[in-house]
């Protein structure tokens, strides 16, 4: 090696910006680590960038990107993996879920914190043994570049740090599935504030219900001696619904409720928190799997005391005999219903089921209509969901209720600017006859405050109203309506299966 080379490769300056230049690769290479919270595993990492920016990287939906800094360091941190039985204890010992979020909002700063401490140690690293490499006093340089390092590094994160403004991500960029976030965040927070105003309203709008159901009975009475099941499905984690549920129970005698499914959105042990208020229902809820509840949601169902959970097997329930069977997808982590040939077989075990049985139940619950294929007639009554389209038939002697969805879809509803109606039925079974009488439907607009209140009489006399009568009725529900700040009600005939 030529003296003047030797000479400058021993300087110390060129020790030092070699020491700078191993400190930085050092992080940026080995950096990025991975540490679990609460549940969740989360990467961390750092990269150049000629803008300082923060990345919320979320598989498989994509990227949050905001200009968070002034440094030239892009931040990056990715959801790696969600632990849902780790999350599940977590949130069984938290009691809302402000305190959860608070709980992995000081979990993630800490993981965070030992991600800084890791870039650190490596910037020394890389800064001793860049600066060793310079010919002469090594271990003196060696010393120097563990310091030059780590103050190169630590600079740049104080930068980071002093200059971080977390408000940049009200203007964030979007990248993959997550390009539609602008219309969803402005779409939900509209519907949100439309689900407060329904909360608040609820109490008004249940008694309008109940004084037009009066009318009604009044109208084409009913026996007394009825058992009334009040038919849900497909809540999707909207609160809305067991506040609904609740004041159908109270006010009008409930007897016993029964859910046929996707009571969550992806069956996370963490939406089941979202269920506790079922324990607070006075009456059995008689609930069965759907394909977007899982054996997390199932597990937790078991535990609440009022639930009365249908595993293949029938039950009795204030007298009336209910088989029903958790949906085929349910026993996976996948939302998607279950393929065809997948239903076919769980149509095929139901109908064995059934056939086993000495006396047939008198109702079949089950979430997808598919599952009910080639077995109607079998039972007096079947009820499924799934659909979220509200609706009563009735084939080979068979009434076949659909409930729609008593959630009005969940998240779904965010992507109808219509809005989905909150609906559930009221079945009156006779108590001496086990035979079904009427099913009063409910469907509920929270956004516009109407509904709508319809009965239908199962094979029931025709009733003799006059077309004054009939007028006179529906003039009285608009006055009973007007009095209600808004809501805007509305009813049908009544009709015959």
């Amino acid at each position: 090696m030529p003296d003047v080379v030797r000479k400058i490769l021993s300087s110390w300056a060129v020790a030092l910006i070699i020491a700078i230049v191993a400190s930085g690769t050092f992080a940026l290479l080995f950096g990025y680590s991975s540490y679990d919270v609460d549940g969740l595993r989360l990467g961390f990492g750092i990269e150049p960038s000629a803008h300082g920016q923060t990345e919320l990287a979320i598989p498989p939906f994509g990227e949050v990107t905001a200009a968070t800094h002034k440094t030239p360091l892009r931040i990056r941190v990715g959801v790696e993996r969600i632990y849902p039985h780790e999350i599940g204890q977590v949130a069984d010992k938290i009691d809302t879920g402000g305190e959860l979020v608070k709980k992995i909002e000081t979990e993630g700063k800490k993981a965070f914190r030992q991600f800084v401490i890791r870039l650190i140690v490596l910037a020394a690293i890389g800064g001793m043994l860049g600066a060793a490499l310079s010919p002469r006093r090594r271990i003196y340089k060696a010393v120097a570049g563990t310091f030059v390092g780590v103050a190169f590094v630590g600079v740049l994160l104080w930068g980071t740090y002093a200059t971080f403004n977390v408000y940049a991500f009200k203007q964030p960029s979007y990248s993959g599935a997550l390009t539609a976030a602008p219309w969803a965040t402005e779409e939900i927070a509209k519907r949100l504030g439309d689900i407060k105003a329904f909360r608040n309203e609820i109490r008004a709008i249940a008694a309008s219900v109940d004084s037009f159901y009066s009318k009604i009975d009044a109208w084409h009475p009913i026996k007394e001696d009825t058992i009334k099941v009040l038919h849900v499905s497909d809540i999707h984690n909207n609160p809305v619904a067991l506040d609904l549920i609740k004041r159908v129970v109270k006010d009008f005698n409930v007897d016993l409720v029964i859910d046929t499914g996707d009571i969550t959105d992806f069956g996370t042990p963490v939406e089941t928190k979202l269920t506790e208020g079922i324990s607070s229902l006075p009456v059995p809820y008689v609930y069965v799997p759907g394909n977007h509840d899982s054996s997390a949601t199932a597990s937790f169902m078991r535990k609440i005391k009022n639930v009365v959970f249908l595993d293949g097997k029938p039950v009795t329930v204030k007298g009336i005999t209910i088989l029903g069977m958790a949906d085929p997808a349910s026993a996976s982590s996948e939302v998607a219903p279950a393929n065809d040939a997948v239903m076919a077989t769980f149509r095929l075990k139901v109908k064995r089921i059934l056939e086993s049985q000495p006396e047939k139940p008198l109702i079949l619950a089950v979430h997808n209509p598919k599952a009910v294929r080639g077995l109607l007639g079998q039972v007096p009554i079947v009820l499924v969901g799934h659909t979220h389209k509200a609706g009563l038939t009735e084939k080979n002697g068979c009434v076949i209720d659909n409930a729609g969805t008593t959630g009005a879809a969940g998240l779904r509803t965010f992507q109808n600017e219509a809005g989905v109606p909150y609906t559930l039925d009221l079945l009156n079974i006779d108590s001496s006859k086990k035979k079904l009488v009427a099913i009063d439907s409910l469907a509920v607009t929270g956004a516009e405050m109407e509904f709508r209140l319809e009965r239908n009489l199962i094979k029931g006399k025709e009733a003799s109203e006059t077309e004054l009568g009939m007028d006179q009725f529906k003039q009285n529900l608009r006055r009973a309506g007007n009095r209600n700040k808004g809501a805007a009600p509305s009813a049908t005939a009544e009709k015959h299966l």
